[in-house]
């Protein structure tokens, strides 16, 4: 067994050495002895220029790419929110960069020349990294039944001078630059992520995301669950012709507009707040004449705080599928509401950890930056999984930053 780099651990407040992120020590240790991440992180070139005829001398850095890499992980995983932050809040905090293997924590200007000097083959080399932690300590590459969710988010931009940044479809920011983000999970790990322009359709997420997991999971993807944005004829002659089996969500209204026959003593109360009704066989869309499994939810939904409308709101949707085992319609709800993971995935890693925050104009970079998140994100879920007590059935997501 290997010489441990951190043998133990005391957490000291003491005048001047007071420090917010008290705590950091343990997952530095987990990081450095447990799952090695600076050994895996030496494979990056991307501080390393290709160039045999004429090489041009350098002078040594101050920082590996490892080093770098371990760096803005932690960076990342400590809650700072911008990269420009990284001098005020991090300058004294010359402990916590010893237990990762830094002398000092870089600046900003060195965080940010790194990300930019990423191209596509140190991308490639960065996500081989992401699946050599996943095969080791994640579950979704030991799963017999594949369950792959997918979904994707919108990152405003702040500059119209941001590379590939363009108008698109953006709900909360209508009219301005963006960038769609497209993920797919796996029992709860993000496995497969892409960053897109912002007028990119989501049927061209489906099938890049779900092309990405069919080449790096061992077993065929068994089912795919999507929310009611990816529904179109398209999407469904398309899910026809590979054969997939989709439990996704669909307008209420579409459904309705095909007159299906509904029968008010039918439904029944799944709990005080949610109807549901089994629709049986019917036609989603009518440019579709292929008919799916259907069923309807009505659901009350609380005001969120903050709401001025202090009115309970009514949420209609329905829940589509082809799947080859019949669920009654109580199963089918539960197995469909499972993808709340990854809906909390893109909220955490846009509040905690930050993800809408582009650092870069560079595209690359910004995709660099998006799967040092998605890395970060899954070792704080296997660290919980492993080594967090549990409170109740889920943990809240809770980054090092008090």
């Amino acid at each position: 067994m290997e010489n441990l780099h951190i043998k133990d651990i005391l957490i000291k407040f003491e005048g001047e050495d007071l420090s917010k992120y008290g705590l950091f020590p343990l997952f530095a240790w987990y990081l450095v002895d447990y799952v090695h991440i600076p050994k895996r992180l030496k494979t990056l070139t991307v501080k390393r220029k290709r160039n045999n005829k004429n090489p041009i001398k350098r002078r040594k850095p101050q920082f590996t790419e490892a080093q770098l890499g371990i760096g803005l992980l932690c960076i990342i995983l400590l809650g700072i929110k911008r990269l420009r932050k990284i001098n005020r809040l991090l300058k004294t905090e010359v402990k916590i960069a010893n237990l990762i293997g830094l002398k000092r924590f870089f600046d900003q200007s060195t965080a940010h020349r790194f990300l930019n000097e990423f191209q596509l083959w140190h991308l490639r080399q960065l996500e081989k990294i992401g699946d050599e932690l996943a095969r080791d300590f994640g579950e979704a590459f030991r799963q017999d039944i594949v369950v792959l969710d997918i979904d994707s988010t919108t990152h405003s931009v702040e500059s119209r001078k941001r590379e590939k940044a363009v108008v698109g479809y953006n709900k909360k920011n209508p009219g301005k630059p963006c960038y769609q983000w497209s993920v797919g999970f796996i029992r709860g790990e993000a496995i497969a992520n892409k960053l897109y322009k912002g007028n990119t359709t989501c049927k061209e997420h489906l099938k890049d995301t779900l092309n990405l997991v069919t080449k790096k999971i061992p077993q065929p993807v068994s089912i795919v669950r999507l929310d009611g944005g990816y529904l179109s004829a398209d999407l469904l002659d398309f899910i026809a012709r590979k054969n997939l089996s989709v439990v996704m969500g669909a307008r209420y209204d579409w459904v309705m507009a095909q007159k299906p026959k509904v029968d008010p003593d039918k439904w029944k109360a799944y709990d005080e707040k949610t109807m549901i009704y089994d629709l049986g066989m019917a036609r989603v869309t009518s440019t579709v004449e292929r008919e799916y499994r259907i069923i309807i939810v009505i659901k009350e939904q609380e005001p969120f705080k903050g709401d001025r409308r202090k009115k309970v709101k009514k949420v209609r949707y329905a829940i589509v599928e082809n799947l080859p085992l019949r669920l009654d319609a109580f199963a089918l709800y539960q197995f469909y509401c499972g993808r709340q993971t990854i809906e909390n995935f893109f909220k955490e890693a846009k509040n905690p950890f930050n993800a809408g925050k582009m650092p870069s104009e560079k595209f690359r970079a910004c995709e660099a930056y998006l799967q040092f998140v998605v890395i970060a994100y899954n070792l704080f879920e296997w660290f919980k999984k492993n080594f967090s007590p549990r409170s109740g059935d889920t943990i809240k997501w809770r980054p090092f930053e008090s």
